[in-house]
């Protein structure tokens, strides 16, 4: 008798933790398309190489590394002016994006890489006001 009891207990116990497994891949494979899609939105609005844009998210941040910039020998203030011009676009791509609604910061880093060596050169906060933009942060 308490063998069919475990056995459903344990069938149930097996379902619980696959449906939640199954809705987060589905929600993984989301965020992951639309962050193709914000990548190809930076790439579009700077003009680099693809290769030359590295985008990953977390929950509350997007990072954005340009490699080899053509910017990373010029004043910061041209780097910081690109910047703002990668950071408006994101937020444009992500304001409709359930998945990206949790986001309240934009970091953008400019590095050089050589023979498997990376140096950053700049980096550059925005972060979320209580309206909602992204505003350039200063420490």
């Amino acid at each position: 008798m308490l063998r069919p009891s475990l056995f459903v207990g344990w069938l149930a116990f097996a379902l619980a933790s696959v449906v939640p497994f199954a809705a987060s891949h589905a929600q993984s494979t989301q965020q992951e398309t639309s962050l193709n899609a914000v990548q190809k939105a930076v790439v579009d609005a700077t003009g680099y190489d693809a290769a030359a844009i590295e985008l990953t998210a977390t929950k509350i941040q997007f990072v954005v590394t340009i490699v080899n910039s053509k910017l990373n020998g010029q004043p910061s203030y041209q780097r910081e002016n690109e910047a703002m011009r990668i950071a408006t676009t994101i937020a444009r791509s992500v304001a409709a994006k359930p998945e990206f609604k949790g986001i309240q910061a934009i970091h953008v880093d400019y590095v050089k890489r050589e023979s498997g060596h990376t140096e950053t050169i700049d980096g550059i906060d925005f972060r979320k006001d209580a309206q909602g933009n992204f505003q350039h942060h200063v420490t």
